[in-house]
């Protein structure tokens, strides 16, 4: 099962621009008849790495909005592969980054499912609903994106 973890707050414009694309990440790969489990909060907690390490879990989506300035030049989704993880001793605060949940998985349960990070850019993090330009530009772009990548990303690392 590919496990989605988006994080964000719709409140905040652009913040919510990850939680909109794990949706759409979650219907692609529903519509290709794969197990998706789509978690969908306002900020990572250490309580996320249970889950991680759920029987079931064979990779791991990190979705979030990423802050840019409205005139660079890369303004797409992109994703990066997770490193594998460190202790976790390095953060130990409520709010926690995507790599150090990976570690509290392998340090407290002794699993690390393959893990990515997928980030939309954004630019307005001001109170408020609704997404830039910049935002609705990126998400726009998604099926180019997955089309990028290959057909049965993220599982195909979960099997080498």
């Amino acid at each position: 099962m590919i496990l989605i973890i988006a994080y964000g707050n719709s409140l905040r414009r652009d913040d919510g621009a990850g939680l909109v694309l794990a949706e759409v990440l979650e219907r692609v790969w529903k519509d290709r008849r794969l197990e998706v489990h789509l978690e969908s909060v306002h900020q990572l907690t250490p309580e996320l790495a249970e889950t991680i390490a759920g029987e079931q879990v064979s990779a791991v989506v990190f979705v979030d909005t990423r802050v840019v300035d409205p005139g660079v030049d890369n303004l797409k989704v992109q994703t990066r592969p997770l490193p594998p993880p460190e202790n976790p001793s390095a953060s130990m605060g409520h709010h926690v980054s995507p790599e150090v949940l990976m570690a509290y998985a392998r340090y407290l349960y002794r699993k690390t499912p393959p893990a990515w990070l997928v980030t939309v850019p954004g630019v307005d993090f001001d109170h408020g609903e609704g997404l830039s330009q910049v935002a609705l530009h990126a998400l726009s772009g998604v099926p180019d994106f997955l089309r990028s990548l290959p057909r049965d990303w993220p599982l195909a690392a979960s099997r080498e």
